[in-house]
């Protein structure tokens, strides 16, 4: 297969992780006014004194009923479909790369540890997606932020626009769901895509590797050097993880803590 081949292969590759991603997180905002809606009617329930929120046991126990509903609010049966969706991406990016690689190397046949890691990665991004992540993450964040308004007897007007700002796109930034699902997504994917690489790469000896990626218009100093580059060497890495790119030194803004040349492939 010629070289223009397996750079589509690749090109096509980079299309379904981006994708994959974004059909996921476009579904979100719309999750989160439903989560927000359904918030601001519980909260009306407080007890209040004089608009400020009354620290009382009864406007305790209202935080239970309210983790329940924005944990039923998010983990819907339109929500878990599109979960079950962003799995099989997963697949695709195995016979994609699994293409790839066939194309570079004649008789290239996936090491049997591929399987055991797709599982595994599917099975830790599901858990953060779902129930223990959505808990954790979302559920028990917004109890600790209505939590902290009743002990101090915020005003009311003040736990209703933080909670709007937790949960919803304003002017300050996304809603936490938003953050949080676009997080592990991006990571999820991205770092099979690179543990594969990693893993095959290393069996079959290669030492040259191609940096591939669409900038956008806030892409860090560091992706862009390294799309500009487009060609590393494994003997690079070490001095690329610190920073050190064609003699330049640039920001590792946005790189990921303990990167270092031997997981570089992984978590670039």
């Amino acid at each position: 297969m010629s070289l223009s081949q397996s750079q589509s292969l690749l090109n096509e590759l980079i299309e379904l992780i981006d994708s994959s991603i974004n059909n996921f997180n476009d579904n979100i905002p719309a999750i989160e006014r439903t989560i927000f809606n359904k918030v601001q009617l519980s909260l009306k329930d407080l007890d209040l004194f004089r608009g400020n929120v009354k620290p009382t046991i009864k406007n305790l126990r209202t935080i239970n009923r309210l983790k329940r509903e924005i944990e039923q609010a998010i983990l819907n049966k339109k929500y878990l479909n599109s979960v079950s969706k962003f799995e099989d991406a997963f697949g695709k990016v195995t016979k994609l790369q699994t293409q790839y690689f066939a194309s570079l190397e004649a008789g290239f046949e996936i090491p049997a540890f591929i399987g055991q890691l797709q599982k595994s990665s599917i099975a830790a991004s599901t858990e953060a997606l779902t129930q223990a992540g959505i808990k954790a993450n979302i559920a028990e964040k917004a109890a600790d932020l209505i939590r902290r308004n009743i002990t101090e007897g915020a005003s009311f007007s003040n736990l209703n626009n933080e909670m709007r700002e937790f949960l919803t796109k304003t002017e300050t930034g996304v809603g936490e769901l938003s953050r949080y699902s676009s997080v592990i997504t991006t990571d999820a994917l991205n770092t099979y895509a690179g543990e594969y690489n990693q893993i095959v790469s290393d069996d079959l000896g290669f030492e040259w590797f191609i940096y591939a990626g669409a900038l956008v218009e806030h892409s860090r100093d560091f992706c862009e050097a390294l799309v500009k580059k487009k060609w590393l060497h494994i003997s690079e890495f070490s001095r690329i993880t610190k920073g050190k790119i064609n003699g330049k030194t640039v920001s590792l803004q946005g790189v990921k803590k303990g990167t270092n040349a031997v997981n570089f492939r992984s978590l670039r």
